[in-house]
């Protein structure tokens, strides 16, 4: 149950900061429903678990990403859908550049957020590791 739970909190984490910075720079142009709120936390919590294909030693890192990436568009395009903010102008083309322009920087903030957590806990394993080795001494 963990570690399906740990992907799922770490996910809506994630999402929900994102949600949060799109709503202060002011990019959701209605106020924020529970119903807005819920299925982004749905959503985020589902590509948090997404992110297990990155644990797979089957799948070269590239494909794991391109997946990735292809399932996140899937989900997010779902709840933008279930939202109702996908239909407003989907029939013209600049909507379709604006919405995976906006996808991308989106998925690369969030890459950002990732990579700063993985390496700030990658210094800290070493600076216990460092300080071990120097006790055993």
């Amino acid at each position: 149950m963990k570690k399906i739970l740990n992907p799922f909190i770490f996910g809506v984490t994630i999402g929900s900061t994102i949600y949060l910075l799109v709503i202060a720079a002011g990019y959701q142009p209605t106020p924020p429903t529970p119903k807005n709120i819920l299925s982004i936390m749905l959503m985020s919590g589902l590509i948090g678990l997404l992110s297990w294909i990155f644990e797979t030693d089957s799948l070269p890192y590239f494909i794991a990403l391109v997946v990735h990436c292809l399932s996140t568009f899937g989900l997010v395009t779902i709840m933008m859908a279930y939202n109702g903010w996908l239909f407003s102008a989907w029939d013209r083309p600049q909507f379709w550049i604006n919405y995976l322009l906006g996808y991308a920087v989106i998925y690369g903030l969030a890459w950002g957020i990732i990579e700063l957590i993985l390496i700030t806990r990658v210094r800290r394993i070493n600076e216990v590791i460092k300080k071990r080795n120097q006790e055993e001494r």
